[in-house]
């Protein structure tokens, strides 16, 4: 068993500082935003500790951006050790970040009937006839970002 880590009570739920640092630096590590770094940061010295890493700032970079466009910046940075944070604020201010959502609203082009991915397309359109399956085959549902599906309500 890791030093560190103590066994909770039975009827006590595992705090967030009773884990490793290594199980703290993964949930880090799972983050895609830095304002959510920086945020966990502020909160625990623990989490400034493992945010002053390299390896977050690098994967950060990796998950957002393209492989060319980092390695430009590396060499231009040309330092002996690579700044990852510098060059991701400096991608994202450039080329702004990539959108990922957990959840999709998605448009069925066929019944016209706006769902949740997760939950499934409840078609209204007769899916027995013929010409509606080959239909629902070709590219009918359409992903609807939020900034696309706050446009259908403005004036």
């Amino acid at each position: 068993m890791l030093p560190n880590f103590r066994d909770p009570d039975e009827d006590q739920e595992p705090q967030l500082d009773q884990m490793p640092e290594e199980c703290v630096r993964e949930i880090m590590l799972r983050l895609s935003d830095h304002k959510d770094l920086s945020s966990a940061g502020e909160a625990w010295h623990l989490m400034q500790r493992v945010l002053d890493e390299q390896r977050i700032w690098k994967q950060l970079c990796h998950y957002h951006f393209k492989p060319h466009l980092i390695n430009k910046l590396v060499e231009e940075f040309d330092q002996a050790e690579t700044d990852y944070q510098a060059i991701y604020h400096k991608l994202r201010k450039s080329y702004g970040l990539k959108e990922e959502f957990t959840e999709t609203l998605t448009l069925c082009r066929n019944c016209r009937c706006l769902f949740w991915q997760s939950l499934g397309h409840p078609c209204i359109v007769e899916r027995d006839l013929p010409e509606v399956v080959q239909r629902c085959s070709d590219n009918v549902l359409v992903p609807i970002p939020p900034k696309v599906f706050l446009t259908f309500f403005s004036l």
